[in-house]
């Protein structure tokens, strides 16, 4: 018996050990080694970050000279190398030591090999059936994966700055082979992954996730169901153009058209005729559904503008932006300075490339905005045979390119998927009950090369506006509206990326796939693009609308083109000749709200207050009392987005309802409120299930507002189990903003963050989107800028720089960046400094 239990012991020891030291998977999930994780002298607990540790020397053999690096205040790093690959090899280590779950993560995700990592686990615990291989599967079928590898060649052939690529990645892999176990970023232990060499493909991938980001967005299937749906009312609620609208290049600007294809637009109306649409029946609406998932969020866009010396009180020009992305923690960006014998450049960069993305230097200030033009098309293929290897194309099959992709699962066994490629774009989809079935994918960032890392290298060290000019003329994917301001007294703005040549109305629908002229043909010639320089009002902006009027001569469309920030901008920027920096910080925090100036009135002049108990007018008083402002102390911006989206719902939803058709374009916002302001009696705001009344704006929007009463106290209750102690029902609440781990894990995320905002206000914030960055620059001799980002220089959640800049963001502050000359700056907020030896 003695033995026995001796056995027993020795088996469950040495069981005990295997587990504690070896990942496991469970129902799908990997869980890593505890054994490990919990080690204290090489687990998670070294990932706590000693304050009063400073940098060290290094010294590396791929470094042509010494370089120097200063550290302030803020674990901003300023870098001083006696060339740019030196630097940009600095760069790649300290992006790598800083951020390199992020990069990696981000990486394997626009690859398609997150199951690598995570597993075959479900995206969303609220949609178990679309897993991990789902999201890897969606991103190797769009073809990122292939189009990051041909990027790579193209940069390769760049022979001017390729080498700037190749030391980035030395520099990034010079950190990373440093590497033990026990320094590994915290998020590798806890998954039981370590990290991969870094690689120019994953510098193009991090790139094309980008461009996922800001230039995926189209509706080309729900707009296609909508024309069927409204038959011939459609153009009349789908209008390409707002004729309220203030475009980023002022109307009245002259086009360069010389050798301009499809010159049609007049006054406010695309001339042409829109290609002819095949209607769909409701069974084929059905079918066509989203990935919700997978869809970039509408939010992303931003702000810029450049003011004139003439319009500043100091007779220095200004430069603003603020990008609107998706916030995540650690922070998209990472602030530093790199200064050359060829440049002296402060700003942020993105972990995962080389040189700096939005900044300024001696000389000029730059910042971009995304253009939003639509640059994805989905074209439906008919295929010749059932395996699918060849389909039709202008009368005769055509062998498509067959991709074999393994997606590997973690714990699991790899996935093998097949991926077919047309002339026109992968097809994503296949199975008929499927979203997109059997249509091929016509995505810009899938045809051109990126020329991000020529671009704003070259920027990085422009010093007047032709040499801006000459930077980004290049420029291809995501289009982008760099504005940009020079100490010498210009400021402009050009509209840059490879924009398509589209007939009228091109692309709006689902086209047909087995006619080769209806794939694009060339790209606007980018001397054609919208730019303006030096304009008589004084200032340049743009806010995501309408690049232009429709004088333009080449046709473009946007299901997302913003309608009030852009107005909001010109407005504020008309009133004053003597603007400061303080009053741009004012303007970037701007919670006001155009949409609900406009707007407000016209649902209260439509209400009909005489039917409206006590509980009710009080409410409406409460309304009748607000400055217009989505201030997070405030309750009256709860009332009217919730009555707004009543009243838009009520209209839109019950047209879809009529006919059972489902994954329909709305009418935009603006064009609701154009028809309620001028048609209160229009047909749509009729609901045919009464027979016997007919409905206007007023039965409607008296209706929304007591459905908006009577949901306010589920509200109430919802915003006070938030905070029992201490109850709170405005709209900071109400919004509930958070920045989520770039990976998801709950512990490294922020939530409950109590800020102002909305998505048409300046300060554009919404719960998981808002201004990633913020900066202002006043140019002159010496520079002064003032900046913010809602997180930290450090990616590792145990060290004090992981999220210290949040509070100032959230209260609209800034830190006054601390612009360096050189290494050996008397400066108080100097705190260490490194160097990188040969």
């Amino acid at each position: 018996m003695k033995i026995f239990k001796f056995f027993l012991s020795l088996v469950a020891t040495f069981g005990l050990v295997y587990a504690l030291n070896t990942s496991l998977n469970i129902k799908g999930v990997p869980v890593p080694a505890l054994g490990k994780l919990l080690n204290p002298f090489t687990g998670f607990w070294q990932n706590g970050e000693n304050v009063a540790d400073m940098p060290t020397d290094k010294t590396f053999a791929a470094l042509t000279k010494p370089v120097r690096v200063v550290y302030d205040d803020r674990a901003v790093p300023h870098i001083f190398a006696e060339n740019t690959d030196d630097a940009n090899f600095v760069q790649g280590y300290l992006h790598a030591t800083n951020r390199l779950w992020q990069m990696d993560f981000n990486t394997h995700y626009a690859a398609g090999r997150l199951c690598e990592m995570l597993g075959n686990r479900p995206l969303n615990p609220k949609n178990p059936s679309f897993t991990m291989a789902n999201v890897d599967k969606l991103n190797r079928r769009r073809g990122i994966l292939r189009s990051a590898e041909e990027n790579v060649k193209d940069w390769e052939n760049d022979k001017e700055n390729w080498h700037y690529v190749q030391a980035y990645c030395a520099g990034v892999n010079a950190y990373i082979n440093t590497l033990e176990y026990k320094n590994y970023p915290v998020e590798y232990k806890i998954l039981g992954v370590k990290p991969e060499t870094w690689s120019p493909l994953k510098s193009a991938l991090f790139a094309k996730q980008m461009a996922m980001d800001l230039s995926l967005g189209e509706e080309d299937i729900r707009t296609t169901n909508a024309k069927t749906l409204f038959g011939g009312d459609f153009d009349n609620l789908f209008p390409t153009w707002y004729k309220e609208q203030s475009p980023i290049v002022p109307v009245g600007t002259k086009w360069n058209t010389e050798g301009a294809k499809w010159a049609v637009q007049q006054g406010t109306k695309w001339t042409a005729n829109e290609p002819k649409q095949a209607p769909l029946s409701t069974r084929e609406m059905l079918a066509y559904n989203y990935v919700e998932e997978m869809q970039p969020d509408p939010s992303n866009g931003s702000n810029n503008w450049a003011v004139a010396a003439s319009k500043t009180k100091n007779k220095k020009p200004i430069l603003c932006g603020d990008p609107h992305l998706a916030l995540k923690l650690p922070s998209i960006w990472y602030e530093l300075q790199i200064s050359t014998p060829e440049m002296n450049t402060y700003g942020v960069s993105l972990p995962g490339l080389p040189a700096i993305i939005i900044g300024f230097n001696d000389h000029i200030a730059w910042s971009p905005t995304n253009v939003g033009h639509d640059v994805v098309d989905w074209f439906s293929i008919k295929w010749n045979d059932k395996g699918k290897t060849e389909y039709m194309l202008d009368g005769a099959p055509k062998k498509a390119e067959l991709r074999i992709e393994e997606i590997k699962i973690k714990g699991g066994t790899s996935i093998f998927d097949t991926v077919r490629y047309t002339s026109f774009g992968p097809v994503v989809y296949e199975n008929d009950t499927m979203p997109m079935s059997n249509m091929a994918f016509h995505w810009v960032a899938n045809k051109v090369p990126m020329s991000l890392i020529t671009t704003f290298s070259k920027l990085n060290k422009a010093k007047n506006y032709d040499e801006y000019s000459a930077a980004i003329k290049d420029y291809n994917v995501p289009a982008q509206n760099f504005s940009f301001a020079c100490k010498d007294g210009d400021i402009a703005l050009k509209v840059m990326g490879a924009i398509p040549v589209k007939k009228p109305g091109q692309g709006r629908f689902v086209e047909d796939g087995s006619v080769s002229a209806n794939a694009w043909q060339e790209y606007v010639p980018k001397e054609q693009n919208p730019a303006y320089r030096n304009p008589a009002r004084g200032f340049v902006s743009s806010a995501n609308q309408h690049s232009t009027d429709p004088s333009y001569p080449y046709y473009y469309h946007s299901e997302f083109f913003e309608a009030y920030r852009g107005r909001i901008v010109n407005n504020m920027l008309a009133k004053s000749d003597s603007f400061t920096v303080e009053d741009m910080m004012k303007m970037q925090n701007s919670n006001y709200g155009l949409m609900a100036e406009e707007t407000l009135p016209l649902m209260m002049k439509n209400l009909d207050s005489a039917a409206l108990n006590a509980a009710e007018k009080a409410i409406l008083a409460d309304i009748h009392g607000w400055d217009l402002n989505y201030d997070a102390d405030k309750k009256a911006p709860i009332y009217f987005e919730e009555w707004f989206n009543n009243f838009h719902d009520a209209v839109w939803d019950e047209v879809s309802s009529q006919k059972n058709a489902s994954n329909i374009a709305k009418p935009r916002v603006w064009r609701t409120i154009q028809i309620l302001r001028d048609e209160p009696t229009n047909k749509y705001f009729d609901n045919i299930a009464t027979a016997n009344v007919k409905e206007t704006a007023k039965e409607i929007l008296t209706e929304a507002f007591k459905k908006m009463v009577v949901d306010i106290p589920k509200i109430t209750s919802e915003l006070a189990a938030r905070d029992p102690k201490n109850p709170k029902f405005d709209w900071g609440t109400y919004k509930d903003t958070e920045i989520a781990h770039v990976s998801s894990i709950p512990g490294f995320s922020r939530s409950h963050i109590y800020n102002g905002g909305n998505r048409r206000s300046l300060n554009a914030l919404t719960k998981t989107n808002g201004p990633s960055w913020r900066m202002i620059v006043e140019l002159g001799d010496t520079p002064r800028a003032f900046v913010v980002y809602p997180g930290g220089q450090s990616g590792n959640v145990g060290s004090p720089n992981y999220a210290n800049f949040l509070d100032k963001w959230t209260k609209g502050e800034y830190y006054e960046a601390v612009f360096m000359r050189s290494p050996d700056d008397k400066n108080p907020r100097i705190k260490a400094t490194q160097t990188f030896n040969k």
